[in-house]
């Protein structure tokens, strides 16, 4: 039995699964001459993203002593100076001496005991797109998980929809991503490797593979939402499923698509969103009316999200899964803070009536007034965002003595990382849920609609 899944799984993780499905779907994939070209080929990418990616090709050990070499002179080629690139050196010589030191077999045992993780997220392959079609509707789908869906999605709910529903799939939001990028750490499972896979994105390269956390949050925010207005509006379930059912499979199709996850990762972190919904979704009521009415809420709630953040699992190498996870959970704190002002000061209101209510199809007033509210406050996120990731990063650099010009290398210091992700997105969310719709009413803009912040006693 345990052979049987353990043969499962290593099937489900083979990155040819992968790229079968990419050229099912019309990426023709063809291999490069040499990984290495295209490391060398890429070198400004590897600047951006302030780590060092190294290739093990099939070669052998005298291929290893080439990509050591490789990365060497690479290392050696850059500007010298600063503090930021001495560091940079130092780690680019350990990771040639490691790689330098291995056997192929050795290497393959080191990852599958995930204590190496796979830096070979370059693209190590030639492919054409065939089905553009299919690369828009994918790019999309993964566009479903990514901060600016989200910086877009949340405030539409909250300024146009239903800010009842959406404190609470915030909630749930919130700490499926923190636990799913903390599994990430936790477990270390490389992403698929290239080649066979053909790379088509790089945003999330140098985090771990299993879970995927768009996976989750594919499962997590559509079917939330679905739960939560099932019997609070007039709609048919069945559509409402059904939509809820695309958009999770889209997701999940995606990221195997751009060879960002195998099926393992994404069939894991699907798994890990149904269960994690069903574990909170009962809790939803009593947590958001904790937040809304308990006097202490205010102090009691930051303090357990930014205990939540330093208790985040150490890193072996920078990645952007830690900074992710803090700025889920500084949402989560900018949205109690600002419901529980709102709540107190009076600007929400219980319904006269229980539900259901009707769904009223969109006329030409409310469609101009929510354009009017996202231009808006959009406009105030945005600058908001700018001006405290400015402010907190300059704050930061004095507190802690360090060079304003080292920008990429600052941010991944924890010290400074946590706080300029809390801070910034704490006080983004706060705008979103308490300062903007005080904004719409001063100028009569503001969501007519009063059943939608309180439940009915």
């Amino acid at each position: 039995m345990l052979e049987s899944i353990k043969h499962l799984v290593e099937q489900l993780n083979n990155p040819k699964l992968v790229a079968s499905f990419q050229d099912v779907c019309g990426i023709d994939i063809g291999y490069k001459d040499s990984g290495l070209n295209s490391m060398d080929e890429e070198e400004e990418d590897e600047d951006s993203n302030n780590n060092c990616d190294t290739d093990l090709t099939d070669s052998g050990a005298e291929d290893a002593s080439i990509t050591a070499a490789a990365v060497r002179r690479r290392a050696q080629s850059s500007t010298a100076g600063g503090k930021q690139q001495q560091q940079k050196n130092k780690i680019h010589s350990a990771v040639a001496e490691d790689v330098k030191s291995q056997s192929w077999t050795d290497s393959v045992k080191c990852r599958v005991q995930n204590t190496l993780m796979d830096y070979s997220m370059r693209n190590n392959v030639d492919y054409k797109i065939k089905n553009l079609f299919l690369y828009h509707l994918f790019t999309f789908g993964a566009m479903l998980g990514n901060e600016e869906f989200n910086c877009t999605f949340f405030p539409y709910w909250f300024w146009n929809v239903d800010g009842y529903v959406c404190r609470r799939v915030v909630i749930a939001w919130g700490f499926s991503m923190w636990f799913g990028q903390a599994l990430k750490d936790l477990i270390r499972s490389p992403r698929p490797a290239s080649p066979p896979v053909a790379k088509l994105e790089r945003r999330y390269e140098l985090e771990y593979g299993f879970p995927s956390t768009h996976a989750t949050t594919a499962i997590v925010v559509p079917f939330s939402l679905f739960l939560l207005t099932r019997n609070r509006y007039l709609y048919s379930t069945e559509l409402g499923f059904l939509l809820c059912s695309m958009w999770s499979v889209l997701v999940c199709l995606s990221r195997i698509y751009l060879g960002m996850h195998s099926v393992l990762d994404v069939t894991g972190g699907a798994l890990f969103g149904v269960a994690f919904l069903a574990g909170i979704s009962p809790l939803l009521d009593s947590m958001d009316n904790f937040q809304l009415t308990h006097p202490w809420a205010p102090v009691i709630i930051p303090l357990v999200l930014l205990l939540l953040c330093c208790s985040y699992p150490k890193l072996d190498q920078w990645n952007s899964a830690r900074g992710d996870s803090s700025m889920t959970v500084a949402v989560m704190c900018g949205v109690s803070l600002a419901s529980w002002l709102a709540y107190r000061q009076g600007f929400y209101n219980r319904p006269p009536a229980p539900p259901p209510y009707a769904v009223k199809f969109p006329d030409l007033e409310f469609l101009g007034s929510t354009a009017m509210r996202m231009a808006l406050g959009g406009t105030v996120l945005i600058a908001t965002r700018s001006a405290m990731k400015a402010l907190t990063y300059r704050c930061l650099c004095l507190m802690y003595g360090l060079d304003p010009e080292e920008k990429a290398a600052n941010l991944q210091l924890l010290q400074v990382e946590l706080p300029y992700k809390f801070v910034t997105y704490s006080l983004v969310s706060f705008n979103v849920v308490y300062t903007c719709p005080i904004l719409f009413r001063r100028i009569g803009i503001e969501r007519i609609i009063a059943f939608t912040d309180l439940n009915p006693i």
